[in-house]
């Protein structure tokens, strides 16, 4: 059976649990009682009212054991129970705090046991706590000289925001003015295509009628230089041919003068002179056919068309001027050598 327990532990809670467990006739000891009081308060204080329990009570009942009209030998037995009730009480009461006493001790060592592994925690932790402290003192000044840092990276990045900000205006007046160039460029750039593919044309045009023109005069001067060569080859052919007669009629004449050999002699080196004239006069005509060409060649290499059409003009003139020389010799030279042959045919005669 138990009882209502009260949060605080005082006697008068102690000695109402005391009467009652007597009463039920158990021993009030420390662990009934403590066990009725719910396992509240501190054991020592509730094993000092539990002795003061039992000391009140004995010696209540000692003054209570004269009552009027009692037998003093039921007196004498009723001490004597007492006494022994209360020697068992006693004994009991010894035993109990005996083995509280124990049970204290064993709970002082462990208690003392726990105080000094909290005393050692708590030097750990103050040790702890100081290098905390340390580490926090760094950490604080850390903390100052960075926030320090950060204003003066932000009063820097401001300053970049500021000059960006400059920058990109001014950028963008660039990007707007050669925008406005890139037009006017593009606008020029067509208009000079346009006039360079008018100048491309009529110069296409031009060099087109003055090659068509050089073609036909090349082919022209190509025909004239062909039928002086094939004159000249004819005139060679004719002379070589006189010549040939005069040594047959020279063969068959042997026995005329000595002249008449010397004169044939010369008239056949005069041939030949003529021979090496007309071999400088087609080397001129091929010097003269290579410059032909070049003007040609340079015509059709984008120079001017009169340009071109002066070298054509000096070339071919050129040409009929040695054309004109060297046929002038030939000339003379057959001439000479006709009257010559004449001459010396008179002497024969």
């Amino acid at each position: 059976m138990s009882m209502a327990r009260s949060s605080s532990v005082n006697f008068e809670s102690v000695e109402q649990i005391c009467f009652q467990l007597l009463s039920q006739g158990e021993n009030p000891s420390f662990n009934l009682v403590y066990a009725e009081l719910g396992n509240k308060g501190s054991s020592e204080v509730v094993q000092r009212y539990i002795d003061q329990w039992r000391r009140e009570t004995g010696a209540a009942f000692f003054r209570q054991r004269s009552i009027p009209g009692m037998p003093d030998e039921l007196v004498s037995a009723a001490d004597t129970f007492m006494a022994n009730v209360w020697s068992l009480s006693l004994q009991q009461a010894d035993r109990v705090l005996a083995s509280q006493r124990q049970e204290l001790e064993a709970e002082r060592e462990a208690v003392h046991v726990r105080l000094q592994a909290a005393h050692d925690r708590i030097q750990q932790l103050e040790a702890a706590s100081s290098d905390a402290l340390q580490t926090i003192a760094g950490l604080e000044q850390a903390v100052q000289s960075r926030d320090g840092t950060i204003a003066e990276l932000r009063g820097q990045i401001q300053e970049t925001q500021r000059q960006r900000d400059a920058l990109e205006s001014r950028v963008k007046q660039l990007e707007d003015a050669a925008e406005g160039r890139e037009q006017k460029f593009v606008a020029e750039s067509e208009r000079l295509t346009r006039l360079l593919q008018n100048d491309r044309d009529r110069y296409t045009a031009a060099l087109k009628e003055e090659q068509e023109r050089s073609a036909g005069e090349r082919e022209a001067l190509l025909k004239q230089i062909e039928q002086a060569r094939q004159d000249k080859v004819a005139e060679m052919l004719a002379l070589r041919q006189q010549v040939s007669n005069r040594e047959e009629r020279e063969a068959r004449q042997r026995e005329q003068t000595e002249e008449a050999r010397a004169a044939l002699r010369e008239a056949v080196s005069k041939a030949r002179q003529i021979e090496t004239s007309l071999a400088a006069a087609e080397g001129r005509i091929e010097r003269l056919q290579a410059q032909l060409k070049i003007a040609s060649d340079a015509a059709h290499g984008k120079e001017s068309a009169v340009a071109a059409a002066e070298a054509r003009a000096r070339a071919v003139e050129e040409l009929r001027l040695v054309e004109t020389a060297r046929a002038q010799r030939a000339e003379a030279l057959v001439a000479e050598m006709q009257a010559e042959l004449a001459a010396r045919r008179k002497q024969s005669a």
